[in-house]
């Protein structure tokens, strides 16, 4: 409930803080521009400082480049992204009319900047008064020429508003000077390069001009540059814009380029407060005309001084807004910080609360766990000790028989052995079970350390001969030891049978034993797998089983501990992966309290073999005792499994049948199965190196050996675990404690569908029967076989070896396989093949019978002619 809290307030804090950030409504505005000039971007540059004052605004920019369908695009996208507000600078009074209809229609308000359209939907106009701007520059050249010249007007786009009004308010001036002539009136589209087109096409035509109206600076200074060029100084120019920017109109008349300008205002200041005042509800006027004013020589530099001054105060602004931006922005970081910092520290303690609760949980369930293992552990193991008795009593007896045969008595040392591994297993669960209640006590005894030693040790001989083991005692001549014989009987045994089941073949077991001071140190070292250094910490906790301990309890090394704590010593283990581990005991010599009074009772009888994986029979059959092709032998079996015991059973029962083969693990079976190439395999999954599925897996892939049936023969048999058996190419899954009669009939029948399965290739047409294979390694294998035969038939030179180099088998493997998967030889294949095509060419040319039998491959006529009797039983001459 804490953690629910904490994560509680930590979301109001979340929701409040988002919240005070969003009091304030926000804005976008998409800006239209029909073209790209610096008057344009003075507009813009305009707008963007004005939206200093309103955080709540953010601008969107969009040039039409003087195209019509592009301007209409740039609208639509602005419609579709919701914009709040449109300012629009059309390009024509006609073409884009619709579009801002649409726009208006969707309840988005219009602001037309600078031209208009035909169109009356529109929220509000702002801009200058093209008429009136047109009207003065018409008084100055009148005025300018005395009432009497000829003028030429260059006009802008045709289409537009600015175009239209600028010329009547011209148009209308001149009216009362009835000796200025307009003698010529030209469209082009405001840049200066076209102003420069239109002037030489006038130049050309070879008239008097004395003045030069262009309807914006640009066309002026163009058409000014090419008359300069033309050498045309006595005509004079005026425009209209008078920017005050660099290359603008205004530098152009201080420096006597132009004779006059019209300010044409931008002011993105007022169109900004006009876009709030529409979006936020206040009063506005529908058509706002902003004031311009003529700009001669006289008063040019004045006006360029006053711009210098307001430029440097606006770069000081957008210094200070800046400055203000940045402090805005660590404040806010800031903010973050210490939100986030806030919340790091709630999950923090909230995290270390849940973390002790759940350890503190952890720990109380891993107890209850365990005593609740140790229970059931401890009830079952009651259970069990009446019906091993039951078990063991009839088969001490009945082993006695002198009328039993060889087999008979071997299948009772089997159980025999089983049995006393699992009263041993029995015994051990119950003792550790007294010692975590405390109940456990100490039998003393006074006895010869050194001698039991030698006692446990003889225990182990016969399992180190098989396994070539060295197995060496060191220690003094006599140390004698008053403890609990039985339980350090125990200990040593447990540490023993470990070393014993992880060494390998050929390696090193010590078992020594030291005085040092009062206390003795026992030692079991060997050079086995060695344990994990991250492991070696648990090695002696309950139930634990390290990475590659393979199958057990894990309580023995436990009862080692606890066996160690009765004696008041110290159990360690030292241990390096790959190289070996040393188990270590160190006790007092002596245990204080009182002799026990009872004998000191053998736990373990020195004829009991230790189950551990020794030496396997038939495991190393040389090549040379493999069956021969010719010869008709048994089926053969090859069983995997790393209990003696299991394989010893299943060895007997099947000798009678079949023959019989051993391996230790999936490894070496694995490399076995390549050897001898068996009829079948049963192999168990939990082993140790390679385990059953990852054998199988490789042998389904393995094109020697994927048509070997496989029976998975284990303890795992849940319904997943069957179909991951299936998965990795199993034709068998049967589940220990199996039924020996459930296993022959499995043989029996994998074996016998095989035998079914080359017979139909050896009565029918391969190229259908092969599509009935299950594993597509065989349905590969004998696709290449028949190839390799098709294309070599003519070759008389072509035999066994040749397959079996080009296929990549040995000639063992090559005619186990093709016998398993065709019933036949594959020099049987190959014969009739060569037969087949001869029959074929036979019927279908007009070859001889010596022609056809050289083609197909045979050294001779007359053997051919007898092969192909034998097989088609008459004559090739028929």
């Amino acid at each position: 409930m804490q953690m629910k809290q904490w994560l509680y307030i930590l979301f109001l804090t979340l929701l409040f803080s988002a919240c005070s950030d969003n009091n304030t409504k926000k804005y976008v505005i998409g800006v239209s521009q029909c073209s790209e000039d610096i008057w344009r971007d003075k507009l813009n540059d305009e707008l963007v400082m004005s939206t200093y004052q309103h955080d709540n605004v953010s601008l969107k920019f969009a040039s039409a480049n003087d195209n019509d369908k592009l301007q209409k695009q740039q609208i639509e996208q602005f419609i579709k992204e919701g914009v709040n507000l449109l300012i629009v600078s059309p390009n024509q009074i006609h073409t884009i009319s619709s579009v801002i209809d649409k726009a208006y229609d969707a309840g988005i308000p219009v602001i037309l900047f600078d031209r208009k359209t035909d169109s009356k939907k529109y929220t509000a106009f702002i801009g200058a008064d093209n008429y009136e701007a047109g009207h003065e520059m018409g008084l100055f050249i009148a005025h300018q020429l005395g009432g009497k010249g000829n003028v030429v007007e260059i006009g802008g786009s045709k289409g537009s508003s600015p175009a239209i009004e600028r010329d009547r308010g011209f148009t209308e001036a001149l009216k009362a000077y009835p000796d200025i002539k307009i003698v010529g009136r030209y469209y082009t589209d405001w840049q200066e390069e076209r102003g420069a087109a239109v002037m030489d096409s006038i130049l050309a035509q070879g008239m008097k001009i004395d003045y030069v109206f262009g309807q914006n600076d640009r066309i002026a200074a163009g058409a000014r540059k090419l008359a300069m060029q033309r050498g045309e100084k006595a005509i004079k120019f005026v425009g209209i814009d008078a920017l005050p920017v660099a290359g603008g109109g205004m530098e152009d008349v201080r420096d006597g380029r132009l004779v006059a300008s019209y300010i044409y205002p931008t002011r993105g200041d007022l169109v900004m407060q006009l876009a709030l005042n529409i979006l936020e509800k206040k009063p506005f006027h529908r058509d706002n005309y902003l004031k311009g004013t003529l700009v001669t020589i006289d008063n040019a530099n004045a006006l360029l001084l006053q711009n210098e001054e307001i430029m440097k105060q606006t770069a000081r602004l957008q210094s200070l807004h800046g400055k203000v931006d940045n402090y805005l922005a660590q404040y806010n970081h800031q903010k973050v910080y210490f939100l986030l910092f806030s919340i790091i520290v709630i999950l923090v303690i909230g995290i270390l609360v849940y973390a002790y609760r759940s350890i503190v949980t952890r720990h109380r369930i891993e107890e209850e766990t365990v005593t609740a293992k140790l229970q059931f552990f401890t009830n079952i193991s009651h259970e069990l000790r009446t019906p091993l008795t039951l078990i063991a009593d009839p088969v001490d007896y009945i082993i006695r028989d002198s009328n039993l045969n060889a087999q008979q008595r071997d299948m009772l040392q089997i159980v025999q052995r089983n049995v006393s591994v699992l009263m041993r297993l029995v015994g051990e669960i119950l003792d550790f079970r007294k010692v975590q209640n405390g109940k456990m006590k100490l039998h003393l005894s006074d006895f010869d350390l050194i001698e039991c030693m030698q006692q446990w040790i003889g225990l182990f001989t016969v399992s180190a001969q098989k396994k070539n083991i060295s197995l060496q005692l060191e220690a003094p001549k006599t140390i004698p030891m008053r403890a609990d014989h039985d339980k350090l009987e125990r200990i040593c045994y447990n540490l023993l049978t470990n070393a014993m089941k992880y060494t390998p073949n050929g390696g090193k077991i010590t078992f020594a034993a030291t005085v040092e001071g009062d206390k003795v140190k026992i030692e079991v070292s060997d050079n086995g797998i060695g344990i994990a250094a991250d492991e070696q910490a648990y090695i002696f906790n309950r139930f634990y089983q390290a990475k590659n301990a393979g199958q057990g309890t894990g309580i023995g090394l436990a009862l080692v501990k606890a066996f160690t704590d009765l004696h008041h010593g110290e159990a360690t283990v030292e241990s390096k992966e790959g190289e070996g581990s040393s188990f270590i005991i160190i006790m007092p010599l002596s245990q204080a309290g009182e002799l026990s009074s009872s004998k000191t009772q053998q736990a373990f009888s020195p004829s009991i073999e230790i189950d551990l994986k020794g030496e396997v029979p038939n495991q190393a059959r040389h090549i040379d005792e493999l069956v021969l092709p010719d010869e008709t032998a048994r089926p053969e079996v090859l069983i995997i499994d790393d209990n003696s015991d299991i394989r010893t059973y299943l060895r007997t029962a099947l000798s009678s049948t079949y023959k019989v083969s051993e391996a230790v693990d999936g490894k070496s079976g694995l490399e076995m199965a390549r050897r001898i190439v068996p009829d079948l395999v049963i192999s168990d999954i939990m082993m140790p190196v390679m385990d059953g599925l990852e054998f199988c897996s490789q042998l389904k892939q393995d094109k020697a050996i994927s048509h070997i049936p496989v029976i998975l023969l284990t303890a795992r048999s849940l319904d997943e675990q069957r179909a991951e058996g299936y998965k990795h190419g199993a034709d068998a899954y049967i589940a220990k404690p199996f039924s020996l009669e459930l296993l022959l009939s499995r043989i029996d029948n994998l074996i016998e569908s095989r035998k079914k399965l080359s017979q139909m290739f050896s009565n029918t047409d391969e190229n259908g029967v092969y599509e009935k294979l299950s594993n597509e390694t065989d349905k590969s294998f004998v696709t290449q076989l028949r190839k390799i035969i098709q294309e070599n038939l003519g070759n008389s030179e072509f035999n066994v070896e040749r397959i079996g180099d080009e296929i990549g088998l040995s000639r063992v493997q090559l005619y186990r396989k093709v016998k398993a998967l065709t019933g036949h030889s594959p020099v049987e294949m190959l014969r009739k093949a060569r037969l087949m095509r001869a029959r074929h060419l036979l019927r279908t040319t007009e070859k001889s019978v010596s022609e056809v039998a050289y083609a197909v491959g045979f050294s001779t006529p007359s053997y051919f002619s007898k092969c192909y009797k034998d097989e088609f039983g008459e004559s090739p001459k028929k």
